[in-house]
Formats: structure tokens, sequence, C-alpha cells
């Protein structure tokens, strides 16, 4: 099984520095709330930064490692971890933004909360994850009526 991950300072930067401000936003948002100062500001802070929070957490937006075989994928970033076997994805889609140097990965499940993930350029090995996963890439073949 292939192990690929950040460096400690492209970990600080890309996976735990966003969480550290969308904390302290929420945190603002806390109290300028319990101050009874910009209501509608303080709740759009406290409601928007927790929603991110959440998903940034529970659903691993930017994981911190990934390993990855023949069998199945596993993503793992602040005591969470997603395992998907390859058999059971619908289908597995990959985006390149070349601009950011990112790679989005969808991983084809009924999850709302699994499945979707973002991969920084900075990542270890990132040519040859990116060549696995494009070696496993598939998109779902929907039938239409005419097929069946």
């Amino acid at each position: 099984m292939k192990h690929y991950q950040y460096t400690t300072v492209k970990f600080l930067t890309t996976v735990l520095l966003p969480v550290i401000i969308m904390i302290g936003l929420l945190l603002w948002g806390t109290v300028l709330f319990l101050s009874g100062e910009q209501m509608t500001f303080a709740q759009v802070l406290i409601y928007g930064s927790s929603i991110l929070l959440f998903f940034s957490i529970a659903g691993i937006h930017t994981p911190s490692w990934i390993k990855l075989d023949d069998e199945k994928i596993i993503v793992h970033a602040f005591f969470v971890t997603h395992t998907f076997y390859w058999r059971d994805l619908s289908f597995v889609q990959l985006r390149v933004y070349k601009q950011t140097g990112k790679l989005y990965i969808r991983l084809g499940t009924n999850k709302i909360i699994k499945g979707r993930y973002w991969i920084h350029s900075d990542i270890k090995g990132f040519d040859e994850l990116f060549e696995q996963l494009k070696s496993k890439s598939f998109v779902e073949k929907k039938i239409s009526s005419v097929e069946r």
C-alpha cells in the first residue's frame, strides 16, 4: 500500500491553518452574538463557519494523508478516516486545476459527507498519486430508456 503525505509545513498551511481560521471566525461570531452587536453579521459568521468546520473535519475536504492500493483507498485527517473499496464505488472522477495546483477527487458513494477531496500538488509523490488515481478513474454509465 502506497502512502502519500504532506510535509509538516505543508500540512500546517494547507490542512490545519484553514481549520484554525474557521474556529477563529466561529469564536468571533459567538462573541459578537453574545455582546448583541452586529447580530446579522454574527449569525452569518456562526452558521457559515460551523457548516464549513463540520464538513472540513467530518468530510475531510483536505486530507493529511492518503493510502492507495489495488483494493482500496484510505483518506485521513483530524482523527477521521474514510476507507473506500474500488469495487464498491459507482464512479471515480478527477478534476485537475492547474492554476491552483490542486486535484479534486470525487468518489462515487451515496454519502453526503464522504467522497469529495482536494489534494494539493505539494503532497509527496503527487505525480505518482495522480497517475494511480487516473488509472482507477471511471464515470458511471447511465442507462437511458432507449438502451433498456
